[in-house]
């Protein structure tokens, strides 16, 4: 008689006839055979105590990081992880990115003083300015904050969908920081419709210890009930070029040993009103591509002023509307 725990799957199907399958068994350091299903599984789970469910490693909270609402038909909703790198960063001295940062990190220090209050422990922020301006940058720099207080951030481009997981995440985690990013919020906007984004600011369920952090980089797409309603967004800042000392610190951050032998003023003067975008492209096609200076600071120019142009010509209506109020 054989044993049928001391055959390999293969073995079986060739003695019944069937043809054999290639699976790939994990082992132990001593050649015992591993359940893949078990290997992953720590407890049961059930939702209404008749079926119970196998389930994977418990966690009290999430992880620090940056999440994105996410919605399986067998698991139902659930939140998946976002690669951020928040290492390395830099606060530049005449942008809005160092008072951004300020702003948030004094309201999250001031909680005692809001329940004190009885007011809703919420703040909302805007950044606003032409691509490349750095509010990625600022995002990225608040993240690095909220993170290093054991607080989340939460990817919001799918008002049904974010309501469904924030719910589940606020049952669970009552307590800890939130920061919503709500990157191109004119785009979310014009997709889904004003209401449910406002709904989600100040509707019924109004989240609490939690900042709402968008961007856009055309503010004038924006209705009155977004931008002039403090309890929705309380502080607008906008995210201008790089000024000189800006554009300085960036390209010594990129030629830290000047390897390459660079006129780092010149680079600051031939620089002006560009992006942090216009910055890099300069650095990758002269020291990387070993393309002419000459030539690519050129086209990076002509790319500025077109740009200009076109914001002159009309196509940048209603911008002047939308002011920073630190104006």
């Amino acid at each position: 008689m054989v044993n049928l725990d001391d055959l390999e799957l293969n073995d079986i199907l060739s003695r019944s006839g069937r043809p054999a399958v290639h699976v790939r068994r994990r082992r132990n350091d001593q050649g015992e055979v591993l359940s893949n299903e078990s290997s992953s599984h720590y407890q049961w789970t059930s939702s209404d105590g008749d079926k119970f469910f196998p389930a994977g490693r418990p966690y009290n909270t999430l992880p620090p990081g940056l999440w994105e609402p996410k919605y399986c038909h067998s698991r139902g909703y659930f939140c998946e992880k976002l690669k951020c790198n928040t290492n390395d960063l830099l606060e530049f001295p005449e942008t809005h990115c160092e008072r951004v940062v300020k702003e948030i990190r004094k309201f999250w220090d001031r909680e005692e003083r809001f329940r004190k209050n009885n007011l809703v422990y919420k703040r909302g922020i805007i950044l606003w300015g032409p691509p490349g301006s750095g509010k990625s940058s600022t995002i990225k720099l608040v993240l690095k904050d909220v993170f290093e207080r054991n607080g989340v951030a939460m990817k919001f481009d799918q008002p049904p969908m974010f309501l469904e997981v924030v719910r589940i995440f606020r049952k669970i985690e009552p307590n800890t920081p939130l920061v919503v990013l709500m990157e191109d919020i004119d785009a979310i906007i014009e997709e889904w419709g004003e209401t449910d984004v406002l709904n989600i600011l100040d509707g019924v369920e109004v989240l609490d210890k939690v900042v709402y952090l968008a961007t856009t980089n055309y503010p004038e797409k924006l209705g009155e009930r977004i931008i002039n309603r403090p309890s929705r967004f309380d502080r607008r800042f906008k995210m201008p070029h790089p000024g000189r000392k800006s554009r300085r610190l960036y390209f010594e951050h990129l030629l830290k040993t000047n390897e390459y032998q660079i006129d780092i003023d010149k680079w600051v003067k031939d620089t002006e009103g560009m992006s942090i975008s216009h910055l890099k492209e300069l650095f990758i096609a002269v020291c990387i591509l070993e393309d002419d200076y000459k030539s690519v600071i050129k086209t990076l120019q002509t790319m500025v002023e077109e740009t200009v142009s076109s914001n002159e010509d009309g196509n940048n209506l209603g911008f002047a509307q939308f002011k920073n109020e630190e104006d």
